[in-house]
């Protein structure tokens, strides 16, 4: 059966999550009408049909890494290790051990695994975050800061260019994650989830990028963030992930400051 969400004007992410939500525990497909969803207008990916968004019931693939996919991740870790080994060689040098930050996320399911990235911030910086979270411009956002005091002049850099993040293709290669789905979240955001329908994006594999990261990041709500996350996992191809792919590609070229300055907020243990 497919639910038909009504428009009745000025309707908000959480509303529409819930309706969303309470199909899903029904076993129901939905359509969103597309005047309802002005988030997916600004997602270059998001593509709706005859004036709707389509929410299909996610398909057992998207909530593991199949073999080709981890196949495809040990090759680019391969040809990429001489820029791994310079990275770490880099952070070692100028900030010194432990060159890798390694923090416990969730991802299918709410299954904890372990995300492995460059280390950006001083050792502290974990036993920092609860007083500095006093000082998050939250407004439902996941926990940021402008200007985090934490992050070393080298892991700034890595930052900037998103360097830091290679070595989550590792978390690939072991089936904990994808190329492309929901971002994983640490324990210090699990209290977003206040609602049942927030869960939704937890029915598929994490990924290194997803729809959140090409169609504004930092500044969406976590509801917002939990209905693109859910539309992906309705809607996830092949197709869909190369174009997601491609658009992080275009969007790491302007943040890096190939083409215009970047306007990155800087990510932190308790961020995405």
């Amino acid at each position: 059966m497919i639910k038909k969400f009504k428009d009745s004007g000025g309707v908000t992410p959480g509303e529409i999550l819930e309706f969303l939500g309470d199909a899903a525990d029904k076993g129901d497909g939905a359509v969103v009408p597309a005047t309802a969803v002005h988030l997916f207008s600004r997602c270059p990916v998001c593509v709706s049909d005859d004036g709707f968004y389509v929410f299909r019931s996610p398909s057992a693939d998207v909530c593991r890494c199949g073999w080709s996919e981890r196949l495809c991740a040990l090759c680019v870790l391969l040809i990429a290790a001489p820029l791994l080994l310079l990275l770490a060689l880099l952070v070692l040098l100028a900030d010194g051990l432990p060159v890798f930050f390694r923090q416990e996320r969730y991802g299918c399911g709410g299954r904890p695994f372990t995300l492995v990235k460059f280390r950006t911030m001083i050792r502290a910086s974990e036993k920092l975050h609860p007083e500095l979270q006093n000082g998050s411009e939250s407004n439902g956002r996941l926990f940021k800061l402008q200007s985090d005091p934490r992050v070393t002049r080298t892991g700034r850099y890595l930052r900037r260019v998103f360097l830091d993040e290679l070595p989550q293709l590792w978390n690939v290669v072991r089936g904990e994650m994808r190329f492309v789905g929901p971002r994983p979240l640490p324990a210090s955001d699990q209290g977003h989830y206040t609602k049942p329908c927030h869960a939704l994006r937890l029915k598929g594999a994490p990924g290194i990028t997803g729809l959140w990261q090409i169609s504004g990041r930092n500044a969406l709500t976590f509801d917002e963030m939990c209905l693109l996350d859910y539309y992906y996992l309705c809607n996830r191809t092949l197709r869909l992930d190369l174009r997601i792919c491609w658009q992080t590609v275009l969007e790491v070229y302007e943040e890096s400051g190939l083409k215009r300055k970047t306007k990155r907020s800087r990510e932190q243990p308790g961020a995405v």
